[in-house]
């Protein structure tokens, strides 16, 4: 049996050890998605990767991605985690605030000092003091503007699983719900009006076919030149077997472990042979990539610094 004094002291080493080894994973975090290596392993973000890839759940991911992108715009969070006036959950917390509120770097500063120390409930009850936009109440339809009327309802399981699909058909996994509805509605009125098809079914269809299409012609990349005497167009008959191949997921494989991406948001059209190269838009030369793998095969075919402009950190 260990002495308590003994006792104490260990527990105190391996408490200060569990919060530099916090410290350690958000550092490593960060050079993950600054330099997309959770592309290039196999991950369409870094929350599948950090759940997936890491083996974390689904709202330790969320927490320890959120906290991951506090550290990158307020560098003295390292301090606090250090000597433990911050948690992971406070940070994290936090991070969500901040970028609810959209504050900049010197307003989370000041946020992560003015937050320093305190308890889970205390600080939940300090940002939402400090919040701007009223939190959302539970009624079933209520005016809140003259323009606006929040709704609240109950769904089942399949109702949900049809909004994921039109999610991923859009590309947008954050696609509000509203996005959704009104889609829903545009399409149900143009089908079941046909007067009303004649005089706007060239705006419906435009919108329905490219919200629906779950493949967006991105020409390769958008580092290529255009060609004069060749067209970009892909056909439906490409268009659909690349489709039909990908299974409607991302074909990216890496190569070391064979895992392949599967995801199905926003997938793109990526050229094998870049397309300003001479590369056919055939579905022999076409792959489905999602937006991150997309991004991936750019920098690899054009170079990172060629490629910087297109994307960046997320805050």
């Amino acid at each position: 049996m260990i002495p308590h004094e003994k006792l104490h002291e260990e527990t105190l080493v391996a408490a200060k050890r569990e919060k530099t080894a916090t410290l350690e994973l958000l550092n490593f975090l960060l050079q993950v998605e600054d330099q997309r290596t959770f592309a290039v392993v196999g991950y369409d973000s870094m929350f599948t990767y950090v759940r997936d890839g890491l083996g974390y759940s689904s709202a330790q991911a969320s927490e320890r991605v959120a906290a991951m992108r506090l550290l990158r715009k307020v560098p003295e969070v390292a301090d606090g985690l250090k000597n433990g006036s911050q948690t992971l959950t406070s940070v994290a917390k936090i991070a969500s605030h901040v970028r609810r509120e959209n504050l900049n770097c010197q307003e989370a500063t000041t946020l992560v000092f003015e937050t320093a120390n305190q308890t889970t409930e205390a600080l939940e009850k300090y940002l939402l003091g400090m919040a701007q936009v009223e939190p959302p109440k539970v009624e079933r339809a209520k005016i809140i503007s003259a323009e606006l009327t929040r709704l609240t309802i109950d769904v089942e399981e399949e109702f949900m699983a049809l909004v994921t699909r039109i999610r991923e058909l859009r590309g947008n996994p954050a696609l509000p719900l509203s996005e959704v509805f009104r889609h829903a509605m545009k399409e149900e009125i143009r089908t079941r009006e046909p007067k009303e098809k004649v005089v706007k079914a060239k705006d419906v269809t435009v919108e329905i076919r490219s919200s629906e299409s779950g493949l967006k012609q991105s020409g390769g990349s958008g580092a290529e030149i255009d060609s004069l005497n060749r067209s970009r167009y892909i056909s439906v008959r490409d268009r659909a077997a690349t489709h039909a191949r990908a299974n409607g997921a991302c074909e990216y494989v890496y190569p070391q472990t064979g895992k392949r991406c599967g995801s199905r948001f926003g997938l793109q059209m990526e050229h094998v042979i870049p397309f300003a190269k001479g590369g056919a838009n055939t579905a022999e030369n076409l792959v489905a990539y999602c937006p991150a793998h997309n991004r991936l095969s750019a920098v690899g075919e054009y170079g990172t610094e060629k490629m910087k402009g297109f994307y960046r950190p997320r805050d």
